[in-house]
């Protein structure tokens, strides 16, 4: 018996939600029971899925029958500053990626209302510290923050337009990552657990703002040394952005000005920032040389503090999202009202609002499955 098929389906679309949902063409093929070469020619868009394949394929991508024909929307979106993949496994940055493009799709199509986009252009010489650290202070003032800290990095990335969704683990080595997609600035952030704390997160963040801020006309790194000038770059951003010089030396010889461990642990409890990232910023500002950096590593790496530094930090939520949903479908249940109208399963808007503490930060799960 010859099986009907469906003629208006959209193999890109296929092939984003295979992506999205972490699967591989195997793994998809295998789960239909479908012969490899068969789901190849469908991804390829030389044969489509059958009337009776059809549900259990949409069950599997996490959506609908009818976005399985819908055609992907085109957008112009920058690679994540990542080099070539090697600081993270490609199909793990390629899923994020396709999740992402997904979000913002969604969130046009659901007419979410925005913030404006207005994230300062670093105009100065990427080499020269001093610039980057007055390049901090412009960005703190776009992002309206009045405090000598900032109370909430979140926040103040979602003030300059960025929208910022959580991932459930870490990026290979990385924490975050970030990206534009039609101008839109999205700031990828690894949920909180054990020994990922809430200051690790502020500083993914500011890291992220570094990278759309200063990088935004430049293309992912090719090499190891191009990899480690941007990175060095941004986490001068953050740390300037963070710790601003003035305000944060006055606390400090507010407190005596003797650099301790005693002394930083104080310091951290209003500034919220890692005490090696605090070492890192008072060597950038020649308060303390190499020797007694060395000396505060050695004394922290002593105390166990490396992977459990002493005072937490809270970690931070993202909430322009659950607050624009909440406002687009007033007294009805946002997720599922989403889900409707987009085609999306509802899981994939519960991801997306999702910043509680994951149970296994190390792996990137599939949203909305």
């Amino acid at each position: 018996m010859v099986l009907a098929v469906l003629s208006e389906i959209d193999a890109p679309r296929i092939q984003q939600l295979r992506i999205a949902r972490g699967l591989t063409q195997k793994e998809l093929a295998d789960t239909l029971n479908l012969p490899q070469a068969a789901m190849s020619r469908m991804l390829s868009g030389h044969s489509a899925p059958s009337a009776e394949l059809l549900g259990p394929l949409a069950t599997m991508l996490g959506c609908d029958e009818k976005l399985l024909g819908r055609p992907v929307t085109e957008h112009l979106y920058t690679r994540p500053w990542l080099r070539a993949y090697a600081d993270a496994p490609k199909k793990t940055v390629d899923q994020i990626v396709n999740d992402t493009l997904l979000a913002v799709e969604a969130f046009e199509a659901l007419n979410l209302r925005r913030i404006p986009e207005r994230v300062p252009t670093f105009a100065g010489d990427p080499l020269d510290d001093d610039a980057i650290d007055e390049f901090a202070a412009d960005v703190r003032a776009a992002a309206e923050v009045n405090a000598p800290h900032v109370p909430n990095v979140t926040r103040a990335a979602e003030r300059l337009g960025c929208i910022v969704l959580p991932m459930a683990g870490e990026l290979g080595k990385h924490l975050g990552m970030s990206m534009y997609v039609d101008g839109t600035p999205v700031v990828r952030v690894a949920r909180p657990a054990a020994h990922l704390p809430g200051d690790r997160q502020r500083f993914t963040t500011a890291h992220e703002l570094g990278h759309l801020s200063m990088h935004a006309a430049s293309p992912p790194p090719d090499t190891a040394a191009e990899a480690k000038d941007i990175e060095r770059q941004a986490h001068r951003f953050a740390s300037a952005f963070l710790l601003p010089a003035e305000p944060f030396l006055g606390d400090l010889e507010a407190m005596g000005g003797r650099v301790t461990l005693t002394t930083l642990s104080k310091l951290k409890a209003k500034w919220g920032v890692a005490i090696k990232a605090m070492v890192v910023r008072l060597r950038q500002l020649h308060r303390i040389d190499a020797d007694q950096a060395r000396s505060l590593y050695k004394q922290i790496s002593a105390r166990g503090w490396n992977k459990n530094e002493p005072v937490e930090v809270v970690s931070e939520e993202a909430v322009w999202l659950s607050q624009a949903m909440a406002r687009r479908f007033p007294d009805q249940d946002p997720p599922a009202r989403a889900a409707e109208q987009t085609g999306l399963r509802r899981t994939f808007f519960d991801d997306w609002v999702d910043w509680s503490p994951a149970t296994e930060a190390t792996v990137i799960t599939f949203p909305g499955r």
